[in-house]
């Protein structure tokens, strides 16, 4: 019996642990603003925007949700923490007083992308040749000879201060509807009625001539009666006499 209590306790402890645990990824979807994202497939950066801390907090704060295997000592300007499934660089923002930029990263996105010795100076090397492989450090692929030290290195980061009044790129605003235009002239619509009626005098009969048409849209044919007509008395009243 005691035994037994013995293993619930255990099997309860170690749930607890990875309770605790969290995930370091979904706190930094759900507490920071996502203002980037680059790559694509297995190869992808997530850039976030933390307001109102330094460097040294917003780290700590991720760790405290997943401990990493490895993580840099303290820096004002720039951290890194090191996961088998990826790789979080906590950095200042320079574009904006008060601003972190916490950029994760898949492992693939960072062997390709940054420069080897730079990331040297903050990762143990024995750890990055565990997760990139040993010829990381002496091939010719971008990762080793590259100039990429984080997202504040790239050329996007000179167009952040548009991201932090407009989505990211990639996604899309539907609010905005285009307009009918009217040749880039002010104005109104107008529209022409399918089937114009043909206007009639007050005798109800329609005007002769090519403007009046029949319902069908022929022109109406019309019959003098047997006979001329009654022929004109001038501008004198009279009649007439047989002889």
């Amino acid at each position: 019996m005691i035994n037994k209590l013995s293993k619930w306790i255990a099997i309860l402890l170690v749930f607890t642990l990875l309770a605790a645990c969290g995930d370091a990824g979904n706190y930094i979807k759900d507490n920071y603003s996502l203002i980037d994202v680059q790559g694509q497939g297995k190869s992808t950066a997530k850039i976030y925007s933390v307001a109102g801390k330094n460097v040294p907090t917003v780290a700590k704060e991720i760790a405290n949700k997943e401990k990493p295997t490895e993580m840099s000592k303290d820096s004002e300007e720039r951290m890194f923490l090191v996961y088998d499934n990826k790789i979080i660089n906590v950095q200042k923002d320079t574009n904006t007083e008060g601003n972190i930029l916490v950029e994760v990263d898949s492992i693939q996105y960072a062997k390709e992308n940054y420069n080897s010795s730079f990331l040297q100076g903050y990762v143990a090397a024995t750890l990055l040749q565990s997760l990139f492989g040993g010829g990381w450090f002496n091939n010719n692929s971008r990762g080793s000879d590259s100039d990429y030290k984080g997202y504040t290195s790239s050329k996007r980061y000179n167009d952040y201060g548009k991201y932090q009044s407009t989505p990211y790129p990639g996604s899309t605003d539907s609010t905005t509807k285009p307009q009918p235009s009217t040749s880039g002239r002010k104005g109104s619509f107008t529209t022409t009625p399918s089937n114009p009626q043909t206007t009639t005098p007050p005798n109800n009969k329609p005007t002769v001539g090519d403007s009046a048409r029949k319902n069908d849209g022929s022109k109406p044919t019309y019959k003098t009666p047997s006979g001329s007509s009654k022929p004109s008395t001038g501008s004198r009243s009279g009649s007439f006499k047989r002889k």
